[in-house]
């Protein structure tokens, strides 16, 4: 497997990021040598829509991961975290099915959005089951409505600290909709196209526009982050209901 990646892989990518990206894959393919089996980006980068506060998201994966291959990554993803929010799930082979199985919003949304930089992409075959896919939603929204919840108890009475938990519920909440969305009619929609469509005409619609401004590390008026969290397990809550209709 050549160690560089295509530069037209990377032509929509800020300089800075394409060149993380050449250099940490060159880091890991040259320590796997042939068990390395690809290398994903997946997420905005993958859509070519990064932004300032996106994370770089890549998956690697190996037929096998000892310590020492690890180690070898250490310092390239180091530098690629504190340059560009670069982080990475290191997968073998072998655990791809139950991966997806136990992480299944997940999986769905890299599938639907990834981009091949070295090797074949494993999600091409992969089939997500409807029952997967709609049990992990589930178990994805209570989770986060009760972590906000305790959250809250702690740093409620901080403005900052809720701004950046409601941007950092942001993605699972985009993700749990376009889960819900392709288990509704099959279509595939862009995490946060598929959100907004949900709730299209409804009374969360305020609501998606601060909580996008907030993803995009915008700040709320003074007092406002309170009411926007209350407003966001309010959203929680109806896509919860929303899956619970789902047959």
């Amino acid at each position: 497997m050549a160690f560089e990646i295509n530069p037209e892989l990377l032509r929509d990518l800020p300089a800075a990021v394409a060149t993380i990206l050449q250099e940490f894959v060159a880091a890991v393919a040259q320590s796997m040598g042939p068990q390395l089996e690809s290398v994903i980006l997946f997420g905005s980068a993958a859509e070519g829509r990064l932004r300032v506060t996106s994370d770089v998201n890549l998956l690697v994966v190996a037929r096998e991961w000892t310590l020492e291959q690890l180690d070898s990554a250490r310092l390239p993803l180091r530098s690629g975290r504190a340059a560009a929010g670069l982080t990475v799930m290191f997968l073998k082979s072998s655990e791809i099915h139950a991966a997806v199985e136990s992480f299944a919003v997940k999986f769905a949304d890299i599938k639907a959005r990834h981009r091949v930089l070295l090797g074949v992409s494993p999600f091409d075959s992969l089939q997500i089951t409807r029952e997967a896919s709609l049990r992990r939603v589930q178990q994805i929204l209570l989770n986060l409505e009760l972590r906000l919840r305790e959250r809250y108890v702690m740093d409620g009475d901080h403005e900052e600290r809720l701004e950046q938990l409601i941007a950092d519920a942001t993605g699972p909440i985009r993700a749990s909709a376009a889960t819900l969305l392709a288990l509704q009619d099959g279509r595939i929609r862009a995490p946060k196209a598929a959100l907004e469509e949900l709730f299209a005409a409804d009374s969360h619609e305020p609501c998606l526009r601060a909580i996008s401004a907030v993803h995009r590390g915008e700040h709320l008026a003074r007092g406002a982050a309170r009411s926007l969290f209350a407003d966001v397990l309010g959203l929680i809550t109806d896509l919860a209901a929303i899956g619970n209709k789902i047959h």
